[in-house]
């Protein structure tokens, strides 16, 4: 089983004001980066997470950009921790799973990250919000935080 790692994990774990700062620090450390558990990390996930991070909005203290693209160059040389990316297929996978699934608004930018899981053959996420993914009964939700 491979998982994938949905943005909110790393926001959580880079937010120090967050009460689950400690808890997905040391899940990010002891279980996946330390490879016991077996994950990937989608560019999707990277890019929201330095959008969140950045944004007094979302954050109490954001950090600085330049600290939130070291901390992304540092996850995409991680060796166990590979990164994932969309590829040709991601559109065509998009449009079938809108065949299945009634998505609308914002929604969409989760079923583009579960069209790159399947064109990676990545069968699980480890996400905080779960409940944006269990409409996938294919996908196995990790949710460490709880």
């Amino acid at each position: 089983m491979v998982y994938a790692l949905d943005a909110n994990i790393l926001v959580y774990a880079y937010n120090l004001d967050s009460p689950l700062n400690q808890k997905a620090y040391a899940f990010l450390k002891e279980e996946v980066l330390s490879g016991n558990l077996k994950a990937c990390l989608p560019y999707q996930s990277l890019y929201e997470f330095y959008s969140i991070v950045t944004n007094p909005k979302r954050v109490e203290r954001p950090l600085e950009p330049r600290k939130a693209r070291e901390i992304i160059e540092t996850y995409m040389k991680a060796r166990n921790f590979p990164n994932i990316y969309p590829r040709k297929s991601n559109l065509r996978n998009v449009l079938n799973l809108l065949t299945k699934y009634v998505i609308s608004r914002q929604e969409i930018f989760d079923l583009v990250f579960v069209a790159t899981l399947i064109d990676n053959g990545v069968d699980g996420v480890i996400t905080r919000n779960a409940k944006h993914f269990s409409m996938f009964d294919f996908l196995n939700v990790l949710n460490p935080l709880d």
